[in-house]
């Protein structure tokens, strides 16, 4: 395992793995590698736990500056201590890489300031297969980083090409990312967080839609009975008692007050929310039905990371998800198209979590199929047949971790393969980057 603690470390390790036709994989975050993007028995690992410098936090100009060891653990502290907070997913790990997480393009939760699916990230640090240095964005330019006089902040460029989108979803195959700039929004003064319950996910699915068109709450995600009780219980006890109780389906929405009158904005937004809720035959609790104060603790779980020990996803031993985008028309469709191709799997083991993406224009959708170790392999067979069935269907796989997964998407588009692998001899001509991912 190779462990550099600076970018010139990073090019020097490149140009001698490539000189040598040594395969490297990037890794920067804690275990567990739940999706295998990160492992690869071809290569030798890359770690970047000793770059996890915060290089800059501007409250002016809302971001944050990062190397790619910095994990949410860290870096959602220091953002708070200057009133502003990351726009960062739904219960990360403590030890799960910022920059590992933009680059995938993991599910955020206020879709309200997404303007792309791949916001936050602004610009990049990058060393290609090459060894040689480059910075996308703004951020490019001759001078170093800390002497350059650009603001960091624009993602797109150098020229007409968008250099940093052959970054995002390639797992480590196209470049090592050092550090990236991201985008940090200011934290409200006073925030209430809203549940509305439904037997019916299309209502929920519309009703998001609808609110994010008025850009009325900032936190926004729908989660089934399974995933609200896993992501809230605090002991595996809690968890069977809060499946029960819960809904079968939840709309958590958060209203925010900011420093120009924050409970007038609070109120008139509450408002809204009323409005939007009623034309759905809905109505918004400040806490679930037979869960009472139970929004207290759903508030503060919510704004921050999972430290515990074992991650909530990991409860019961082990994990395969499946991970696709749908338009809001077909979410509710395709979510339900999915539940019955999981017959199979324990219906208490499925958790669903539905999160609208860029002002609602998508959803991103994660199916956790929670297992043990030794079901494991079954259930993969079970995800790798249900996600050949949901593609058929429309659904977008945007991020195929699996071998099965990725023959299948580029499998079905061999032109765009074909260009992927022109894009590929070009940043990485030896093919050392993480080989035998995707199409490579």
């Amino acid at each position: 395992m190779f462990l550099p603690q600076n970018t010139q470390e990073v090019c020097d390790i490149v140009r001698q793995a490539a000189s040598q036709g040594k395969a490297l994989v990037p890794c920067s975050s804690k275990e567990p590698h739940l999706h295998g993007g990160s492992v690869n028995p071809l290569a030798e690992t890359i770690s970047f736990e000793k770059m996890n410098r915060i290089l800059k936090i501007s409250r002016h100009d809302r971001y944050a500056r990062v190397e790619a060891g910095v994990t949410f653990g860290t870096l959602l502290p220091a953002l708070a201590e200057q009133g502003l907070r990351a726009n960062h997913p739904f219960l990360p790990r403590a030890g799960k890489s910022v920059v590992a997480s933009m680059l995938e393009r993991e599910a955020i939760l206020v879709p309200k300031y997404q303007y792309d699916y791949t916001d936050p990230l602004l610009t990049t640090e990058v060393v290609y297969g090459t060894g040689e240095l480059f910075r996308t964005g703004s951020a490019a330019g001759p001078a170093p980083a800390e002497e350059s006089a650009a603001d960091m902040v624009n993602p797109w460029g150098p020229g007409s090409v968008d250099f940093a989108r052959f970054l995002c979803g390639a797992q480590g195959t196209m470049g090592l990312v050092t550090w990236a700039t991201l985008k940090a929004e200011v934290a409200p003064t006073d925030s209430v967080l809203t549940f509305i319950e439904s037997d019916d996910l299309a209502s929920l699915v519309h009703l998001a839609t609808k609110l994010l068109f008025h850009r009325i709450p900032d936190d926004c995600l729908i989660l089934n009975n399974v995933n609200f009780a896993a992501a809230f219980a605090k002991d595996p006890s809690e968890e069977e008692t809060l499946r029960k109780k819960a809904a079968p389906w939840t709309l958590i929405c958060r209203i925010s007050g900011y420093a120009r009158l924050p409970e007038e904005r609070i109120r008139i937004y509450t408002g809204y929310l009323r409005d939007e809720c009623a034309k759905e035959d809905l109505t918004f609790l400040y806490s679930p039905r037979n869960l009472d104060g139970f929004g207290s603790r759903a508030d503060q779980r919510i704004k921050e990371c999972d430290r515990n020990e074992i991650y909530w996803k990991l409860r019961r031993g082990a994990l395969r998800d499946i991970l696709f985008l749908a338009p809001p028309s077909k979410t509710a469709e395709l979510t339900d198209a999915l539940s019955a191709l999981l017959a199979a799997h324990p219906a208490e083991d499925l958790g669903l979590t539905l999160q609208p993406q860029v002002q609602g224009r998508g959803f991103r959708v994660e199916a956790d199929l929670y297992c043990t170790e030794e079901a494991k392999e079954k259930t993969c067979l079970l995800a790798d047949t249900a996600e050949a069935a949901l593609f058929a269907r429309g659904a977008l796989f945007d991020r195929p971790y699996s071998a099965a997964l990725s023959q299948l998407v580029f499998g079905a588009d061999p032109v765009a393969a074909a260009a992927q692998k022109k894009l590929k001899d070009v940043f990485d001509p030896q093919g050392i980057l993480n080989p035998g991912k995707l199409c490579f």
